[in-house]
């Protein structure tokens, strides 16, 4: 999307028409698409919902829009009704957690700190998109992308609880970004090494050697005779044996 963005805006320009490979309204409809949907996963993503909720959500937004877009493309509407939406289901959702809890939800510090922030630069940006891109459309609009920007960083949650925590955690790299995939992290716990395993064989090899017994009432646990050496009677032969 930011990559149609960027060359949505670079025909715009003077001298940059060989970078339009793709048709102009193409370019333009899949750049207010690009805006409208981070729009509505940026505050899907504020309401954290649980699976499969929040796919289904997520799912219904990106094909909503893309209809309502490709009926009217620069009406309020392609931004108030996924901007209103969302309230609207975040509000129901906080709602029933409050019931639940009888007390303030989220903590207090996500309405100071995230949404009331999110929410001014949010309506800074629509404002400078519908009522003031006439002054001069080059600074205009770019303060607009640069408030909207803004506003998206507020409104997402610091932690992300489907990445995992510690250092297992998804990291965000080139790979994330360019493949839409979670990288795991490089390092691992030594306890977390994979084990040997043991070679199957056929044969078992006993690792425990077998006890002798040394006493001498059974015939079956006497030590075994020693070889007779020369020079010694049978009487010594007797007493090394433990024969009577």
């Amino acid at each position: 999307m930011c990559v149609l963005w960027q060359i949505y805006h670079a025909c715009d320009g003077p001298g940059l028409s060989i970078l339009c490979f793709m048709r102009y309204d193409i370019l333009e409809y899949f750049s207010v698409y690009g805006t409208a949907l981070s729009m509505w996963v940026t505050l899907i993503a504020l309401g954290d919902f649980d699976e499969p909720q929040r796919s289904s959500i997520t799912m219904f937004g990106v094909l909503t829009i893309a209809v309502r877009i490709y009926q009217d493309r620069w009406g309020y509407g392609i931004y108030s009704g996924p901007i209103g939406s969302a309230v609207f289901i975040i509000t129901v959702k906080w709602l029933q957690k409050m019931k639940q809890l009888r007390a303030v939800f989220p903590e207090k510090t996500v309405y100071t700190q995230q949404v009331g922030p999110g929410c001014c630069f949010g309506a800074l940006a629509l404002m400078l998109r519908f009522f003031f891109e006439e002054w001069d459309y080059a600074y205009v609009h770019s303060f607009y992308h640069l408030s909207l920007a803004v506003s998206f960083i507020l409104l997402l949650p610091k932690k992300n609880r489907y990445a995992g925590t510690g250092q297992n955690a998804a990291k965000l790299s080139c790979f994330t970004l360019c493949c839409c995939t979670i990288s795991p992290g490089t390092v691992k716990d030594k306890t977390d090494k994979p084990k040997k395993k043991s070679s199957r064989s056929v044969w078992t090899i006993p690792t425990v050697k077998p006890q002798v017994c040394s006493t001498s009432t059974l015939p079956l646990c006497s030590p075994p005779p020693s070889i007779p050496v020369k020079g010694t009677s049978i009487s010594k032969l007797k007493e090394m044996n433990g024969w009577k």
